[in-house]
């Protein structure tokens, strides 16, 4: 008998046995017609989370612990040092008063699911201004201060996320995983604000140029109590 056929006929049997185990095996998931549905196992891959995105976790993050006071060092401008002090009134209400030896300002803010609202940001009227829960009860936010997740390019009102990894050296410490914004003018000037997780906001910058000179004002933490 030539080979090519005992071949062909042996190629034929096992191709027929392969079909009979695939039938036996798939048994109640065959269509209606009796053809059997395969269905494929999904591939499985390690998916790594997003480095460049800035997920809302815990929002206190962004903020500093109740009673805790910051001095941040300026440069640039008369009042561009100030003092902080950080008042939670609950769990999602928080005060924080900065004074720059020149005027107090009292700021308001609100947790939400994924955002941090501005209530209020006012100048204090008197050395005894306080900001009672029940004075933020019925406050509708004025802005929102951040919003989640974060990546590159989102917008926050007049604000745009330029970094969400940068690196800042500050006299206090070096903080890594900075979340920078960018305020820009029409002038080409700009704002920035640089915040890190368990302190919030750590530095504040002002760029713009001056008859072809850049000027520049700065303030960044220096120490916390």
């Amino acid at each position: 008998m030539n080979k090519w056929i005992v071949l062909t006929a042996l190629t034929l049997l096992l191709a027929a046995c392969s079909g009979k185990d695939k039938v036996v095996e798939n048994e109640g998931i065959s269509g209606g017609n009796g053809a059997v549905n395969e269905e494929k196992p999904e591939k499985v891959t390690n998916v790594e989370p997003e480095k460049n995105k800035v997920e809302a976790g815990n929002l206190s993050d962004f903020f500093m612990e109740d009673g805790a006071v910051a001095q941040f060092t300026g440069d640039g401008i008369e009042f561009s040092s100030y003092r902080t002090r950080t008042e939670w009134l609950d769990d999602t209400h928080v005060n924080v008063y900065e004074d720059n030896g020149g005027i107090e300002m009292i700021k308001s803010y609100r947790l939400d699911e994924d955002k941090i609202v501005v209530l209020q940001e006012r100048p204090s009227e008197n050395e005894d201004d306080k900001v009672t829960l029940e004075d933020l009860a019925n406050m509708e936010p004025n802005k929102t201060y951040l919003s989640f997740p974060l990546e590159v390019g989102t917008e926050i009102d007049v604000w745009k996320v330029i970094s969400v990894d940068d690196v800042v050296e500050t006299p206090l410490q070096k903080f890594t995983d900075v979340l920078v914004l960018e305020e820009k003018f029409d002038d080409d000037s700009y704002n920035r604000s640089y915040f890190a997780r368990g302190y919030g906001e750590i530095m504040r910058e002002y760029h713009s140029e001056e008859d072809d000179a850049p000027f520049k004002v700065t303030s960044v933490l220096e120490s916390v109590e």
